[in-house]
């Protein structure tokens, strides 16, 4: 019973800290970036985003701060769903895929190639999937006993967002995941 107490107490303090310094946390890597940059959180079928930060671009991404996000089709749920258990994973996958623009991935198969890809590169991808001309990129944020309990993310508009630039910004959102991380007690690799 003590592990397990420890370990329900662990579990809140995360949300709490998480909860309390989402405004600090997004605001140092949307300035970096510099684009629009969310802490989500799973929420039962759904991403949650619990912090933002705008970059300083008089063309921005809309508020997404409470907004419920699908996990199959944004670089941050796309994270939360790659990192959760393979059983849980699975069972989330059984349900059919809403297809939100045309380059949504609707095909289950395809999805599980993204969540591998997702685990081994430690980001995932967003190309216009939620929305026509919106890219975004999502690294998973872990705590002390290797969860990965969020997931940061930068988007912004694909003109500017361009695929091409979504690889060079996974970087500093890893970069910024990982400090994150580091805050929380992770200490290395998951």
């Amino acid at each position: 019973m003590g592990l397990g107490l420890i370990r329900l107490a662990g579990a809140a303090t995360v949300r709490l800290d998480l909860s309390r310094q989402s405004r600090a946390i997004c605001e140092e890597p949307a300035a970096r970036v510099p684009e629009t940059v969310n802490l989500a959180i799973l929420d039962g079928g759904a991403a949650i985003n619990i912090g933002q930060a705008l970059g300083p671009s008089a063309i921005t991404t809309h508020n997404w701060l409470g907004r419920r996000t699908p996990l199959h089709a944004t670089s941050s749920g796309t994270v939360l769903l790659a990192h959760l258990p393979e059983p849980e994973r699975e069972r989330r996958l059984t349900a059919a895929l809403a297809r939100y623009t045309p380059r949504a991935v609707t095909d289950t198969d395809m999805l599980r190639s993204q969540l591998r890809s997702t685990r081994t590169e430690g980001c995932a991808y967003s190309v216009e999937e939620l929305e026509t001309g919106l890219n975004a990129v999502a690294a998973p944020v872990v705590t002390f006993n290797g969860q990965v309990v969020a997931a940061l993310s930068a988007s912004g508009p694909s003109f500017r967002l361009t695929a091409q630039r979504l690889r060079e910004v996974a970087t500093p959102v890893r970069t910024a995941a990982a400090e994150i991380s580091a805050r929380l007690g992770h200490l290395g690799h998951r």
